[in-house]
C-alpha cells in the first residue's frame, strides 16, 4: 500500500514541483545555492591558477647572485602568483635588518592570504544555515500540518503523509545545499594552505640566502 502510495507521489509530480512545495522557506535556501556555486567556482579559478608550480625564487636568486636586486624586484613584480608579490616586499626592505625584511614579507604573505581567503567565511555561514533552514522549514511544516489535524475530526493518513513528504523536502535541500557548500569550503582552504605553506618555504630560504650574503 505505501508503496503503491509512494509510486502515485512520483509519477503524478516531477522532482522539480516536489522540491517547490517545500514552501517560502525554500527561498533563502536556494538563494545560498546560488551563492555558494558561484563562490566555489570563482575561488576554485584563482586558487587553481596560483597553485601551479612556478620557478619565481630560483629566479630571483639568481639575480642575486649577480647583485642585480632591481632586476629581481621587476621580475617578481611581473608574476602574478602570492610568492612572488611576497618576495617582491622583502626585496623591497633590501638594506634594512633581516627582522625588517622577515616583517615586510610576513605582512605581504599575510595580505595575499586574506585575498586568497575572500569569500570563503559565506562558505562556513551556508554549510551551517542552510541545514538549519531546512530544518526549520520541516518544523513549521509539521506544526501547520498538526493544527490544521485539531481542526477537524476526521484524520487522513494519507493527507498527513502527504503534507509531510512535502515539508521534509526543505530539509533534504538544505542538507544538500549544506553538504556542497562544507566540501566545497574543506578542498578550498586545503589548496590555500598548500600556497601558504609555499609562501612561508620560499620566504624562508629567501631569508637564508640573504644571510649568507651578508
Amino acid at each position: 500500500m505505501h508503496y503503491n502510495y509512494l509510486l502515485q507521489i512520483m509519477t503524478d509530480d516531477t522532482y522539480l514541483e516536489i522540491l517547490f512545495k517545500a514552501g517560502w522557506i525554500l527561498v533563502p535556501i536556494l538563494f545560498m545555492s546560488v551563492a555558494e556555486i558561484y563562490i566555489i567556482i570563482e575561488r576554485w579559478i584563482v586558487v587553481a591558477q596560483y597553485s601551479k608550480k612556478n620557478n619565481t625564487l630560483t629566479q630571483v636568486k639568481k639575480h642575486l647572485e649577480t647583485g642585480n636586486i632591481s632586476a629581481a624586484l621587476q621580475f617578481c613584480e611581473s608574476q602574478k602568483n602570492p610568492s612572488a608579490r611576497m618576495l617582491a616586499a622583502g626585496l623591497r626592505s633590501i638594506g634594512q635588518p633581516i627582522q625588517d625584511i622577515e616583517q615586510a614579507m610576513e605582512t605581504e604573505a599575510l595580505r595575499q592570504t586574506d585575498e586568497l581567503e575572500h569569500n570563503m567565511s559565506y562558505l562556513g555561514i551556508i554549510s551551517t544555515v542552510a541545514p538549519m533552514l531546512g530544518f526549520l522549514g520541516t518544523i513549521f511544516g509539521v506544526i501547520k500540518i498538526f493544527y490544521n489535524i485539531s481542526l477537524i475530526d476526521n484524520i487522513s493518513i494519507g493527507g498527513i503523509s502527504s503534507g509531510l513528504y512535502q515539508k521534509m523536502v526543505s530539509s533534504a535541500a538544505g542538507l544538500w545545499v549544506g553538504i556542497v557548500a562544507y566540501v566545497g569550503y574543506q578542498l578550498l582552504n586545503g589548496a590555500i594552505s598548500r600556497i601558504t605553506i609555499r609562501m612561508e618555504r620560499d620566504g624562508n630560504e629567501l631569508i637564508g640566502f640573504l644571510k649568507t650574503k651578508k
